[in-house]
């Protein structure tokens, strides 16, 4: 039995026939042309995709040198500053990740100040960058302060970042 009597509603709705919904609509291109478009366009997504992984993969060692930065100690709360005395060796270290061994073992003093600041426009170590890293790194008795620690961190730092590498 009905709540509802014969004649309520609209009579023209009993006579429509309900249609079948279309299937599922196909998202692969019906043409060749943009077929071979959409494959071409596919390889060139995952070569790129690709291209930036290995990327990321290659600049690990930049990470790696950035971490090892922010963790140093503040060079005021040391006693004794030998962790500083490795920035140097952190910076060859770094530079041997991105270039060739052969490129960089030859050079010392000077010349690794100058190759230094050739590979990054931005460094500025120049002709006191070579004496103080050169000391930084052999003469315990060297004794820097804080404003020299820090400005030799930060153009480390910004060496790390901003050099060109042999990837590129």
């Amino acid at each position: 039995m009905s709540l509802f009597y014969e004649g309520w509603g609209a009579t023209i709705v009993k006579e429509l026939i309900e249609t079948s919904p279309p299937s599922s609509i196909n998202w692969w291109p019906q043409t060749m042309a943009w077929q071979v478009i959409a494959i071409i366009g596919l390889f060139w997504l995952l070569r790129k995709v690709y291209q930036r992984w290995r990327l990321y993969q290659h600049n690990v060692y930049r990470r790696d040198a950035i971490t090892w930065l922010e963790r140093l100690p503040d060079y005021q709360s040391l006693t004794e500053q030998p962790i500083y005395r490795q920035l140097p060796n952190l910076l060859r270290k770094t530079a041997l990740g991105g270039y060739q061994r052969n490129e960089i073992a030859l050079l010392s003093g000077q010349d690794w100040t100058e190759w230094l600041d050739k590979q990054c426009e931005l460094s500025q170590f120049g002709a006191n960058g070579a004496i103080t890293l050169h000391r930084l790194a052999y003469d315990a008795s060297l004794t820097m302060t804080a404003e020299d620690i820090s400005t030799l961190t930060q153009q480390i730092k910004l060496w790390i970042h901003h050099h060109r590498g042999a990837y590129v």
